[in-house]
């Protein structure tokens, strides 16, 4: 009876309390609403919000719409990682609350809870992200330090090192600032949005007692604006000996006069550098200076330094010319290389007579002004006869040149004719007294000169004359060249005709440039109009590393052409050997490989064929617009279906040549620039990364005509066609007679595609004809004559305006005949008072 008493009691209970519960959790419309706001971003459920402080916290809450009438609100409660932050007891139907709670460095999880007085609530979770930590660095060169340590003091091998490291950070580094001081001086690299690492490279300081070292200051802020600041030093140590670089070079020369380039450097500071030329009889012949002794603590532009320097070869045989760097712990590296200077052949003696067309003019029936040079070979004594055409007797001779051999000789004067056609006849005589001659006719009553001769030269020849000579001549010379899986030659073809084309070499005897695995057997080139033409031809293959080609192309070999003569060439072919187990071996298809050009920066593919192909090699068949820098590479669009794409194309350095202009078989100078720097530094970003072509394309003076030690300007323009930047030495030198003089050299760096001048300025102390000469290109002559006198005083009113000169002549001449006319009055007055 006592239990069934129980049981009704707690049926009762239930049947109070069931609907209660029931009214609290009857629909979301019931419930109130909450709204979290954190510095105006809304927070919804199971977002994060990032800062780097305790933030501010809106909150809005309101009573469900379906809540009963007459319902308020009663508590809002914030709880942050599961413990009671904010508690706050609140009425009305709406309320908009302001919580700033206490947040932990890390994740922090906030829920808000909101509660009426109806029993109803809601909540929502999100969460908090504080970063009140400014990041972390430490370093992985040029020396490892410690995480979460300071970074201490430590040593660099070489002046140009690279500052890299790694960054601990939770959210994001913003900006990382690194800050190099050196003997007062400053140098700053500055990184946005950097990652995980970063990689800089930084030019240090050296010196060699010792009391000063390279201060660093590295700042890292993150993307709230936590600063964390290292401070350390960096002491640069010369552990290596400095390092010698020569351009191909010629194994022997018939020529007395070659150019050895190349480059000395130094991984802390080149201290000094010098080259000593050896005559065949083991004396000392000759002493250049390639880099003065300096001693300077933060010198960038001495940790290398290019040169292209003449040797002098006078006598047939062996000379010894030795390269001596010094670095700034006085470590010396010292080079030898040998050239054989071979006794100069018929033809190399003999001179050959340019007569100028364009300055020759007939100045009446018995005068003629004749312009011409006497060049390339040695020439003893030049004369100049004319004679009448019909009946052969001499009408006059002159004597240009005797006495002195000479390799240029110019003649620039007037000499009698008949009226009628006069034969004229030029000739110089050789080293050993053999006589060359050059003849052309001439009409006095027609004023005409070259009669019936249109002239095979663009020097000026004339057709005829040439003693038996079959024109043009053309010579292939090998070239020294030590980089791996590289080969160069020089190629010189003389008096080319327009409209013909020229096989080099003459016979197929041997490849124009070959390396072990790709050569180039013969060149034609099609001349567009008459030049003399001077080229290095390289070829490359992968043994050197990367190479040159279009973007996503795989390059099998590269070919360079680099020429003295830019529109002088209208299009040339070429055949191009490759050996098959090279190719093999390189995973390369013959059938999917093309030759492609470079142009204006850009590739283009052009004509090629397969002429040959066996077990051993495959022959391709190259027909070009022009000269240039080739490319055996495959199709880029077929680089994603063949596998073959591959990254790197396009590098610096790849055979590129440059100031092969003189003739004289030498390369030089095609120094790649330097490549950008890491992770978006400020400087050197985006620079071009293929080959260099530099060249001087034109040289000019700004006066022909000049007093003894009088200033004459030289301008040069450097031409970069190669897709890459680099650097070049122009080297300046002045000639007369059979005497050089070295005058300096610059070091210009010019950007790919784009031209740089060079500026020189020199005098002349002796009478004469002078020539200037830049790497070879010549310009002038310059006529340098005695001076005083008026025509010196003239020549300094140059400055003053014509109109201005004249007026003042006009007044002198005036005041002069006023002074007349009044002596002769007083004269005559005198006269009649004496009578008188």
């Amino acid at each position: 009876m006592r239990l069934r008493s129980i049981s009704l009691v707690v049926l009762v209970v239930l049947s109070v309390v069931a609907p209660t519960v029931a009214a609290g959790t009857s629909g979301a419309g019931a419930k109130p609403a909450v709204d979290v706001t954190i510095r105006s971003t809304d927070i919804a459920e199971g977002d994060t919000y990032e800062t780097g402080t305790d933030v501010d916290m809106t909150i809005d809450a309101s009573v469900g719409d379906a809540a009963g009438e007459g319902t308020e609100l009663s508590e809002v409660v914030v709880r942050v990682n599961g413990e009671l932050a904010e508690s706050i007891d609140v009425n009305g139907t709406s309320v908009t609350e302001t919580v700033e709670p206490s947040l932990s460095n890390g994740e922090n999880s906030v829920r808000v809870i909101v509660t009426d007085d109806a029993g109803a609530v809601n909540a929502t979770t999100f969460t908090v992200r504080k970063d009140a930590e400014a990041p972390h660095v430490f370093l992985t060169s040029p020396y490892d330090t410690a995480p979460w340590k300071s970074i201490d003091d430590g040593t660099a091998n070489g002046s140009r090192v690279t500052i890299a490291g790694n960054v601990i950070e939770s959210t994001g580094v913003e900006k990382l600032r690194i800050t190099r001081t050196f003997d007062g001086k400053h140098s700053t690299r500055v990184i946005r949005d950097v990652g995980e690492n970063f990689s800089v490279e930084m030019l240090l300081g050296y010196a060699e007692d010792g009391n000063e070292t390279n201060e660093f200051k590295l700042t890292a802020t993150d993307e709230f604006g936590n600063v964390r600041v290292y401070a350390f030093e960096v002491a640069v140590e010369d552990r290596s000996a400095p390092s010698i670089s020569v351009e191909p070079f010629p194994n022997e020369t018939a020529r007395n006069r070659v150019f050895l380039a190349g480059t000395v450097a130094d991984d802390v500071r080149v201290r000094s550098a010098n080259l000593t030329l050896r005559g065949p009889d083991g004396n000392v012949t000759g002493e250049e200076t390639i880099a003065a002794e300096r001693s300077r603590g933060l010198d960038p532009d001495r940790l290398s330094v290019s040169f292209n320097e003449s040797l002098y070869t006078l006598y047939p045989g062996t000379y010894e010319a030795t390269i001596s760097v010094t670095d700034a712990t006085g470590k010396t590296t010292t080079r030898t290389v040998e050239l054989e200077r071979v006794p100069q052949s018929e033809r190399d003696v003999a001179p050959t007579i340019a007569v100028d067309r364009d300055r020759t003019v007939v100045l009446g029936d018995d005068r003629l002004f004749l312009a011409g040079t006497a060049f390339e070979g040695v020439t003893e004594r030049l004369v100049v006869e004319t004679r009448a055409a019909a009946t052969g007797e001499t009408v006059d001779y002159q004597i240009v040149h005797s006495g002195s051999r000479s390799q240029r000789v110019e003649f620039d004067r007037e000499v009698a004719i008949v009226p009628n056609r006069t034969t004229v006849i030029v000739r110089a005589t050789d080293a050993k007294g053999v006589e060359h001659a050059k003849e052309f006719v001439v009409d006095g009553a027609a004023r005409e000169t070259f009669v019936g001769d249109p002239g095979s030269g663009s020097d000026g020849d004339a057709d005829g004359g040439d003693n038996g000579t079959d024109w043009p001549t053309v010579s292939v010379e090998s070239l020294q060249d030590g980089r791996a899986g590289t080969a160069s030659s020089a190629v010189t073809v003389r008096r080319a005709a327009a409209g013909t084309t020229v096989a080099v070499p003459a016979n197929a005897s041997r490849p124009v440039v070959a390396t072990a695995n790709v050569s180039v057997e013969r060149l034609r080139i099609d001349a567009a109009a008459d030049a003399n033409l001077t080229a290095t031809v390289v070829a490359r293959e992968r043994a050197g590393g990367a190479l040159s080609g279009p973007d996503g192309a795989t390059a099998a070999a590269t070919v360079t052409v680099q020429h003295s003569v830019t529109d002088a060439v209208d299009g040339v072919t070429y055949d191009l050997s490759v050996r098959r187990p090279y190719l093999d071996a390189q995973g390369l298809d013959p059938a999917n490989l093309t030759v492609y050009r470079l142009s204006d920066g850009n590739w283009s593919a052009v004509g090629t064929s397969v002429v040959d192909s066996d077990d051993a090699r495959v022959r391709y068949r190259v027909d070009s617009p022009g000269l240039s820098v080739f490319s055996l590479s495959t199709d880029p669009a077929l680089a994603d279906a063949t596998g073959n794409g591959t990254t790197g194309n396009g590098t610096a350095g790849n055979g590129t040549v440059a100031n092969g202009t003189a003739g004289n078989g030498t390369v030089a100078n095609g120094t790649s620039g330097n490549g950008t720097a890491a992770n978006g530094t400020e400087s050197g970003d985006g620079e071009p990364s293929g080959e260099a072509t530099i060249f001087v394309s034109n040289v000019t003076v700004n006066r022909t005509a000049v007093a003894v030690n009088e200033s004459v300007a030289v301008n040069v323009t450097l031409a970069n066609s190669g897709d890459g930047n680099g650097t070049y030495t122009a080297g300046f030198q002045t000639l007369h007679d059979t005497n050089v003089s070295f005058v300096g050299t610059e070091t210009v760096a010019v950007p790919a595609g784009e031209q740089r001048r060079v500026n020189f300025t020199t005098n002349f102390s002796t009478t004469g004809n002078h020539t200037v000469m830049v790497n070879g290109t010549r310009a002038g002559p310059v006529v340098v004559g005695g001076g005083g006198g008026l025509l010196s005083f003239l020549s300094v009113l140059s400055f003053l305006p014509l109109r201005l000169i004249g007026m003042g002549l006009g007044g002198l001449l005036g005041l002069g005949l006023v002074v007349v006319l009044l002596r002769f009055v007083l004269r005559k007055v005198g006269g009649e008072s004496a009578n008188g």
